[in-house]
């Protein structure tokens, strides 16, 4: 008999499943996702990271586990893509032209269906970690000449939380297609269409499978993934998370460099 006392997990990534060297135990990780599967129990990657990013990092666990990317606004099960949230085209080349006439000082990296894109006058360190985080970047002249055969489904931005308020309200202020802001660590910034983020992206899944939220255990370190934690029955705030949102989970798991995530759910399954 079951004795689990959840049918479904999420988690984050940066600083909650993987460790601060982007790396998780793959080896403990198959175990416990058998266990889970032996238990009827569904895994959700919910991340900031584009898809292209995630397919990566769980390249052996594709046909096992339910994917949220770019906070919200890609999901797949069994690897391919069943929702999209995007902007349409001309909010997207809006959106980049009021940031870059605006705030000339924010970089940005826009996060497509296809691809990813970045500015070739971009900095190279921002180049770099961007390299990273979207394997499938193109480096384009001004990203205002994004192919007009490819959807955005977000951009992200190098600037203060304060920054991206202001940026926020005043886009908002005169657009019929809203934007939302969150912050997605390292000092950047995520934005995507009005009323997507990681919470609704499990609420859909949950859906899916005819899961309550109160049958949810999910583990966040960020701001961003403050509405997953407090949809779930149990929620998980890593140790080295921010502080707000530890106010609001109801528990604590140890730190993402200990592999937090997998030591409470081998407490659990064992």
């Amino acid at each position: 008999m079951n004795n689990i006392p959840f049918k479904a997990v999420a988690v984050d990534m940066d600083g909650t499943f993987e460790n601060d060297e982007k790396n998780f135990d793959h080896q403990r990780f198959e175990k416990v996702l058998t266990k889970l599967r032996q238990n009827h129990v569904h895994f959700i990657v919910s991340s900031g990271r584009p898809l292209s990013r995630l397919r990566q990092d769980f390249y052996d666990f594709l046909d096992r586990i339910d994917i949220v990317a770019d906070n919200g606004s890609i999901l797949t099960k069994d690897n391919k893509i069943i929702v999209r949230h995007v902007f349409t085209y001309k909010t997207g080349i809006k959106l980049i032209s009021f940031i870059q006439n605006n705030y000339p000082q924010i970089r940005i990296a826009a996060s497509g269906l296809n691809k990813s894109y970045i500015s070739k006058k971009a900095p190279r360190y921002f180049k770099n970690s961007m390299h990273y985080f979207y394997p499938d970047v193109d480096e384009i002249g001004s990203l205002v000449d994004i192919p007009t055969s490819d959807s955005l489904t977000k951009l992200t931005l190098e600037c203060s939380a304060e920054l991206a308020r202001e940026l926020e309200r005043k886009f908002n202020q005169t657009n019929a297609e809203r934007i939302h802001c969150t912050t997605s660590g390292f000092n950047n910034i995520d934005v995507m269409p009005s009323r997507v983020n990681k919470g609704q992206g499990i609420k859909y899944f949950l859906r899916y499978f005819n899961v309550k939220p109160s049958e949810l255990i999910a583990f966040g370190d960020g701001l961003n993934d403050r509405e997953m934690i407090e949809l779930a029955g149990f929620s998980y705030a890593m140790k080295n998370g921010h502080e707000e949102l530890k106010k609001i989970a109801k528990y604590e798991a140890p730190s993402n460099n200990d592999m937090g995530v997998l030591q409470v759910l081998e407490s659990y399954l064992d």
